[in-house]
């Protein structure tokens, strides 16, 4: 089959690789689309955590043997610690992530646990499936933060924020403030129902979310976050963070980290997708993603949400 194979920093090779087979208890996925984001962005600049030579893409969406439609939750845990026990996988040691750890989506097909799949609303798109996986980071993020009403600010429109907004929308937040650069993305907020948008945002909130996790975008949603409030952090784009303690201290603020997601709330990420709109999505051939990534790297994310479709 053909495959996107992450081959080393900025290294990437679509070429013919042995289809997989399905371990006991796994099935094969054919995949209508990978989900291209900020994980991929960042795997291709420095593969880090992920091995290399390997396959990239988390957000997997496709059809199984019988003819299911599904999307492929890809956390994987251990099932037996007392964290997975009370319903919170993703806080598992033996954590670990099917396109990051393992080979993932950005092939013609996919093997797979059978318990990772989730079947497809019927009316669901498949370009609004490619939203499920970063909604689902967003859900959990949200119930995280307590489904707050309050003043919400959201720095980033990717996926994840473009969720949060959705979550914010049907919580009925008091206001919802999003900040992006891309004017494509921020017209999609809105679509959601943000309720203001901008390059920049300023003000104090009482959550804010940010979701592409830079030095600067940090820096920014703390001193966003009213004394009192809470900081919430997503992105992974910088390596650390850095407080002025003092100031932290005095204020009272919050600080949460938020990773991934439970069962339920992959499937409740599933559901609100089917609040985009499939005009969102641009579809790339294998050809098309490495100069995607680079474009991303550089700063330009115009395209409110990208996919490899590997079969077409």
């Amino acid at each position: 089959m053909r495959a996107l194979v992450l081959e080393g920093p900025r290294r990437l090779s679509a070429r013919s690789v042995p289809m997989p087979r399905p371990a006991p208890g796994g099935v094969l996925v054919t995949v209508e689309l990978a989900g291209l984001g900020g994980s991929e962005c960042a795997g291709y600049a420095a593969p880090g955590i992920r091995p290399v030579p390997s396959i990239m893409g988390h957000g997997i969406i496709g059809t199984v043997a019988d003819g299911r439609r599904v999307a492929v939750n890809p956390l994987r845990s251990c099932r037996q610690c007392r964290d997975c026990r009370s319903g919170q996988p993703q806080r598992c040691a033996a954590w670990s992530m099917i396109g990051v750890q393992t080979d993932g989506g950005c092939a013609q097909a996919v093997a797979v646990p059978e318990d990772a799949l989730e079947e497809l609303p019927g009316d669901l798109t498949w370009e609004q499936a490619a939203f499920a996986e970063p909604f689902a980071n967003a859900v959990h993020a949200w119930e995280l933060a307590g489904n707050p009403r309050d003043r919400i600010a959201i720095l980033g429109a990717g996926g994840l924020g473009l969720g949060l907004v959705v979550c914010a929308a049907v919580t009925h937040s008091e206001s919802i403030t999003i900040a992006d650069l891309s004017a494509n993305r921020l017209a999609a907020a809105v679509a959601l129902g943000a309720t203001e948008t901008g390059t920049a945002i300023a003000g104090h909130y009482d959550f804010v979310f940010d979701t592409v996790g830079s030095a600067e975008t940090r820096r920014a949603a703390l001193e966003l976050t009213r004394p009192g409030g809470t900081c919430i952090l997503l992105g992974f784009a910088a390596p650390l963070l850095e407080i002025e303690a003092g100031r932290f201290i005095r204020s009272e603020r919050r600080l949460l980290g938020s990773f991934a997601y439970s069962d339920r709330e992959f499937r409740s990420g599933l559901e609100l997708a089917a609040r985009c709109s499939p005009d969102w999505v641009e579809s790339l051939a294998f050809d098309e993603v490495e100069p995607f990534l680079k474009r991303c790297l550089a700063g330009d994310f115009s395209i409110v949400k990208a996919v490899l479709r590997p079969n077409r």
